[in-house]
């Protein structure tokens, strides 16, 4: 029996004849944290509300467990979603919200009254049966909207940016505490957001998204450490972007001279894109090192300085917790396993 339980094939979907989501394939296996990750208007949530059925593909099919869900309409789906806005009933108390799912279904009074008591503890809101929602935090109020959806006991949980509204602090904190309710819970999350660092904190596997294409599916190592093409790239976390010439197997020129990397299988002297990290750019003194610069500026980040360095006709980003004062010349120095290579964009 095949680990994916939902899977869509050749999905497209559009509004007004205009497509907002491109022919695009993935699947989600069980108990797995999937993030659907990209900027505004990528087509990523209109791919969440056709998982929830509340859109219908214009084309392709979906499937739940090797069953198709296509045009299966949302109540007769074992997936439950949370949205950004939590949609909670501001006329019922923190109980009988979290009981309206379970009524619906008529179980009995006692068996409701067990399952909020369980989910309560589990979003550490014990003892807030009867508070209202109207007195509820942020945080609060989003925790209390996962617990009325996951007292329903879905396969699959949707999550559409459910911490957008939050601030910096409480988001973070949110972050770990959503993984750590998907791994005792042991259901599938498939989460949307715009925020890379969510992405890359919390999931097992992300599916970059742009223009309505998926750009990239993988782990959150593979795709910080080997993105597909530039805007992966640029998109997730920070790059140093340069074209350059991809000699042969292992060997790459670009800012006027040659550079052994770790990356094969182009065409000889193919044009290709060069992404260094700038974690990865170490400034050394002017005379050791493979490139030499002036650092134009210095910004302190918290945790390590970002410099800009001006290298010839290039700006060099550098990230490191040793600060090199501006204007100071230095030297540049990678090595081949810095050096990333991937098809030049046309």
């Amino acid at each position: 029996m095949s680990d994916k339980i939902v899977k869509g094939l050749n999905i497209t979907k559009e509004f007004n004849g205009v497509a907002v989501v491109k022919n695009i394939d993935f699947w989600v296996k069980k108990n797995q944290f999937l993030t659907i990750l990209g900027p505004s208007g990528c087509g990523k949530t209109t791919t969440l509300r056709m998982i929830a059925g509340f859109e219908i593909p214009t084309s392709g099919k979906l499937y739940f467990e090797g069953q198709e869900i296509t045009n299966t309409p949302p109540y007769l789906r074992p997936i439950n979603t949370v949205f950004q806005k939590y949609a909670l009933f501001p006329h019922m108390n923190i109980y009988e919200n979290i009981a309206f799912g379970l009524r619906i279904k008529k179980l009995p009074e006692k068996e409701i009254a067990l399952k909020i008591s369980k989910m309560l503890e589990l979003v550490n809101l014990r003892g807030f049966e009867k508070r209202s929602v109207a007195s509820l935090s942020g945080g609060q109020q989003q925790r209390i909207a996962i617990a009325r959806a996951l007292v329903n006991e879905p396969k699959v949980l949707l999550l559409d940016e459910p911490l957008g509204a939050l601030d910096l602090k409480l988001r973070k904190e949110m972050q770990i505490e959503l993984k750590n309710m998907q791994k005792e819970l042991g259901i599938t999350f498939v989460y949307v957001t715009h925020d890379q660092e969510e992405a890359l904190t919390m999931s097992d596997k992300i599916i970059i998204m742009n223009h309505g294409e998926i750009q990239q599916i993988g782990s959150p190592t593979d795709i910080y450490n080997e993105p597909e093409n530039a805007f992966v790239a640029d998109f997730i976390g920070e790059s140093n972007i340069f074209k350059g010439t991809m000699v042969r197997d292992r060997y790459v020129t670009f800012a006027n001279r040659g550079f052994d990397c770790v990356d094969f299988g182009f065409a000889p002297n193919a044009p290709v894109d060069v992404v260094i990290r700038p974690e990865d750019v170490r400034l050394v003194e002017p005379a050791t090192g493979l490139l030499k610069g002036i650092v134009k500026s210095v910004v302190f980040k918290g945790v390590h300085y970002e410099m800009l360095v001006n290298e010839g006709d290039r700006v060099w980003m550098v990230h490191s917790t040793t600060m090199v004062p501006e204007g100071d010349e230095v030297g540049i120095w990678l090595t081949p396993d810095d050096i990333h290579i991937m098809d030049q964009e046309v």
